[in-house]
């Protein structure tokens, strides 16, 4: 990630630093808009924020009716996401198909995110996507993303 991705992302967001909802709501349509995904933010009190749904029908895979399908009707259930997340222990992580959804549903998806933590919000920002995704630009992306919000909630 460039030092100027880092200034522009960090430059979208500051204004929305001191309201959480606010905050993560544009943290999370900068992210999909940075990597041109579905972004999506779940917090530990069941709110999950979602933008960039249209990026995935520029992708073969979502060519797939029943993927597509299935991919979007996770984002009306919020408590699909924070239970996926509250079961692994790891601040980063990136998860592929049969990690994300035991039932082979979003098998060709790949699932990448970052916690964060802390005295008023706890959650995570990441994107989904096929299982091929571009890891080398999400990665950076959905980890300073991830940093952002649990320094700027940090210091509330």
């Amino acid at each position: 990630m460039s030092v100027a991705d880092e200034v522009a992302v960090k430059d979208k967001i500051w204004e929305y630093r001191q309201e959480v909802d606010k905050l993560l709501r544009e943290a999370t349509k900068t992210l999909a808009e940075k990597t041109k995904m579905l972004a999506l933010t779940a917090t530990s009190d069941g709110d999950l924020y979602y933008a960039g749904a249209a990026n995935i029908l520029d992708m073969p895979e979502f060519y797939d009716y029943n993927l597509t399908h299935h991919l979007l009707a996770t984002l009306d259930t919020p408590e699909f996401w924070w239970n996926l997340l509250e079961h692994d222990t790891d601040v980063f992580d990136i998860m592929l198909g049969d990690e994300i959804d035991p039932k082979v549903l979003l098998s060709q998806c790949g699932f990448v995110y970052e916690k964060f933590k802390s005295p008023h919000v706890s959650g995570a920002i990441g994107v989904v996507g096929p299982s091929r995704l571009n890891y080398p630009v999400v990665i950076p992306f959905v980890r300073y993303m991830g940093g952002l919000i649990g320094e700027f909630t940090s210091s509330w």
